[in-house]
């Protein structure tokens, strides 16, 4: 299943990926300051809720402008929203930006 937002806010984007089971992914139109960037997040395929309540719990976001990849990050934890909620403002703001 892919899920579609446009210009969410962090909170919004951090709910969503709370809510996402193995092997779904959000897609993020218009995120960043200058709403030009598209995000990609991709929730672990092996990831079970009643098995792996606490650990396994990961994404990967990949961010695109103007259909090119511009930053991908990896291992997300999600159970550690701070975390993830750091990796959306570093994004936001267009900070850091590297591709592994």
């Amino acid at each position: 299943m892919v899920y579609q937002l446009q210009r969410p806010s962090i909170e919004m984007i951090i709910d969503y990926c709370r809510d996402l089971l193995a092997d779904e992914k959000l897609e993020v139109y218009e995120f960043g300051q200058n709403c030009d960037l598209v995000l990609h997040i991709y929730k672990d395929g092996e990831y079970s809720p009643s098995a792996d309540k606490d650990i396994f719990n990961m994404a990967r976001v990949h961010t695109a402008r103007d259909g090119k990849w511009i930053d991908e990050k990896e291992d997300i934890y999600l159970n550690d929203e701070q975390f993830l909620r750091q990796e959306l403002e570093r994004i936001n703001k267009y900070r850091n930006f590297g591709i592994l």
